[in-house]
């Protein structure tokens, strides 16, 4: 196979991986418009339901998109002649998309304190 189609496949599988959990968060925050619109209307298991759709959802773009930007970085590496301007640019947006829940889990912890 060659870096160019394995660079290929790296990239599709980013995407694929991501797309669950921008859904995801884009379904939270349609939920949560929602609720402020409609206050009292409902209950306590969505919030239970939010928690389990963005674990689920982080853990299959870690797993997917994780792994398919460290295959990237690695084939880039390798092959040091390689000019893959838009598998860079899915990688870096992968990394953000990835530490971005976390940093946010991070402010919110040292901002109770």
């Amino acid at each position: 196979m060659t870096l160019q189609s394995q660079l290929r496949i790296a990239n599709a599988l980013m995407v694929v991986g991501i797309v669950p959990l921008l859904l995801g968060i884009a379904w939270i925050f349609s939920v949560i418009a929602y609720a402020k619109e409609h206050k009292g209307q409902m209950g306590g298991s969505d919030a239970f339901l939010m928690i389990g759709v963005l674990f689920v959802t982080y853990v299959l773009a870690l797993l997917v998109s994780g792994s398919s930007a460290l295959w990237s970085a690695h084939l880039e590496r390798r092959n040091t002649g390689t000019q893959a301007p838009a598998s860079k640019v899915v990688r870096r947006s992968v990394y953000v998309i990835l530490i971005a829940p976390f940093l946010w889990y991070l402010w919110i912890t040292f901002s109770l304190l």
